[in-house]
């Protein structure tokens, strides 16, 4: 029996939020195939990939992956969207709730929360905030060509739904009050609360009032919500370290496919400190004119690092990117990377699209998962072909010395920076 479902839109995204649930001894997996194997897992978290469609498309795996997956037992369906609002999540959040309603018998009230507060996301009267920025001034909302206010409210009413804002003030107020104003507000025929979160109570406040509501929601948010969810729900919490302590044996590979300024910065950060060879392929090399010779050049530094087992780093460089041309490089950059999975030891891939391409590629087809670099960056063994250590992470999560704390957890000796996943 699946016991908490999630459904979410990335790979990464995916990851981080599934991590929640080892740490409540749940078998956790996430799937990249609505119909894989689910390991018997009682926590699965599957990867619709629906960001990278069109819409009508996006709708279609939705709700196919709900209806294959989702029971009437099952105690926490949720949707994970991006912390920054990318993708048609709205519009995705319309389809789930249509497909859970041939379950349940009626469409579930979604609670909206994408806060994470403990990777600088917060929600303001119903904004989203990231380290204190209002998100549409930031360059996660640029590059992503997203215009207009970053307004939660606004976005669902735009999708067709009836929709109410939990403010602050009323979050403070604790559980009960906001449990009652959910009921209200759903007799009224609401469909959607927005909820205000700055901190992991602001979120746990929101987890214990929702999870004690007489009818299952819809909980929608980012890792942060699903964190809170876990820990409102579980007396007592228990941790699965990942069995990475002692370092892999073969080379580590670090893959970053993301435009993100942070994830750039990162892969500097790591060329400058650990003993890796680096390799920063021109995002003109991976389109499709490139010539065959140009991409073998490139590639063959990493080929080089690893046959001598040697550590290695790739990088698409980010100059002139057009953001549509994510999904076309992610699959570039895993045709040339994956035929060398077998010789690598653990892999650390940057970006959701990134990962799961390369995933694929190798013929993987999940991760169990089992800890945490640091909030918002897990760790799973893969699913498949190939069994190593996965590290995932979003573009934008982190600081300057994340890469080189996922490689140093890969490598082994300073096994301190691997922690076991955490309900908050």
């Amino acid at each position: 029996m699946i016991e908490i479902l999630i459904i979410a839109d990335d790979l990464s995204g995916a990851a981080d939020c599934a991590i929640a649930c080892v740490s409540v001894g749940a078998r956790t997996v996430v799937i990249i195939d609505p119909e894989a194997d689910t390991d018997n897992a009682t926590a699965v978290s599957v990867d619709v990939n629906s960001r990278a469609m069109e819409p009508r498309e996006a709708g279609a795996a939705i709700v196919a992956a709900t209806e294959w997956l989702y029971e009437k037992g099952t105690r926490i369906l949720y949707q994970k969207i991006d912390s920054t609002l990318r993708g048609h999540w709205a519009d995705d959040m319309v389809h789930i709730r249509q497909a859970a309603a041939k379950v349940l018998g009626r469409a579930p009230l979604a609670i909206v929360a994408p806060a994470f507060p403990e990777a600088g996301r917060a929600t303001i009267d119903g904004h989203v905030f990231v380290n204190g920025t209002p998100l549409e001034d930031t360059e996660v909302w640029k590059q992503a060509g997203l215009t207009g206010p970053a307004d939660l409210r606004m976005l669902l009413t735009q999708a067709g739904l009836k929709v109410e804002l939990a403010s602050h003030e009323q979050v403070a107020l604790g559980s009960e009050a906001l449990q009652t104003k959910l009921l209200n507000w759903l007799d009224a025929g609401c469909s959607a609360v927005v909820c205000d979160a700055q901190t992991e109570v602001d979120l746990l406040t929101v987890a214990a009032a929702t999870l004690a509501l007489p009818e299952k929601p819809l909980w929608v948010g980012s890792a942060g919500l699903m964190r809170a969810l876990v820990r409102a729900g579980e007396a007592k919490t228990t941790s699965l370290s990942p069995p990475t302590r002692d370092g892999v044996e073969k080379p580590v590979l670090v893959v970053v496919g993301s435009a993100s300024g942070a994830s750039h910065m990162q892969f500097d950060a790591l060329a400058q400190a650990a003993d890796v060879s680096c390799l920063v392929i021109p995002s003109s090399n991976l389109r499709l004119d490139t010539g065959p010779s140009q991409v073998r050049a490139d590639i063959q530094v990493l080929i080089d690092a690893l046959a001598c087992g040697s550590d290695a780093a790739v990088m698409i460089g980010n100059k002139e990117i057009d953001f549509s041309e994510g999904p076309q490089l992610a699959t570039a950059l895993a045709d040339l990377i994956a035929p060398y999975l077998s010789q690598v030891g653990g892999l650390v891939v940057t970006g959701g699209e990134t990962a799961r391409a390369i995933l694929v590629k190798a013929g993987i087809s999940g991760l169990r998962m089992l800890g945490e670099i640091e909030p918002g960056v897990p760790v799973g063994l893969s699913i498949g072909e190939i069994a190593i250590p996965v590290i995932t992470k979003a573009g934008a999560f982190g600081d300057s010395t994340t890469l080189i704390r996922c490689h140093a957890a890969l490598r082994g000796g300073t096994s301190d920076h691997l922690i076991p996943a955490s309900g908050g």
